[in-house]
């Protein structure tokens, strides 16, 4: 699963540096065979829209993410210093459970996650440019969990 996830992200990049999506598509929902209803004792969404996450990462940082109704646009409140940036979000439904969430933070910095509630995991990068305008790659894992 480390393999698979690790290619997401990286195709997530590419996706991201192709350009942001300024109006993306609504969230997709996961088939009614592949639902969370059917997973057992796992408690999993079937999509996001309209959810709080909290997201703890290993590094120490973290916080929490509101998704609006429709899907398409994230609140996120940082932890550490309670900042919020809200921005458009992109939500790719990769299996029950698990879903590629892609936004630009208010620094101009890309985050892609992979943020699977099955196993409560979440690994994502962030791409930002330093002062000479290379850019730089961030990666971080921690959990996540729906509040709501």
């Amino acid at each position: 699963m480390g393999r698979n996830i690790g290619a997401i992200t990286i195709l997530a990049i590419a996706v991201v540096a192709t350009g942001c999506v300024a109006d993306p598509p609504a969230a997709q929902r996961v088939s009614n065979s592949h639902a969370a209803e059917t997973l057992g004792r796992a408690t999993v969404p079937s999509d996001l829209n309209g959810r709080t996450v909290q997201l703890s990462y290993d590094s120490g940082a973290g916080g929490t993410i509101v998704f609006s109704a429709d899907g398409r646009t994230l609140t996120a409140i940082a932890a550490d210093t309670g900042s919020r940036s809200s921005a458009p979000v992109a939500v790719a439904s990769i299996a029950a459970g698990i879903f590629l969430v892609t936004w630009t933070d208010d620094t101009g910095a890309v985050i892609s996650q992979v943020q699977d509630y099955r196993n409560g995991k979440v690994e994502g990068t962030w791409t930002r440019r330093d002062d000479a305008g290379r850019a730089v790659i961030e990666t971080r894992t921690g959990s996540v969990r729906v509040t709501d």
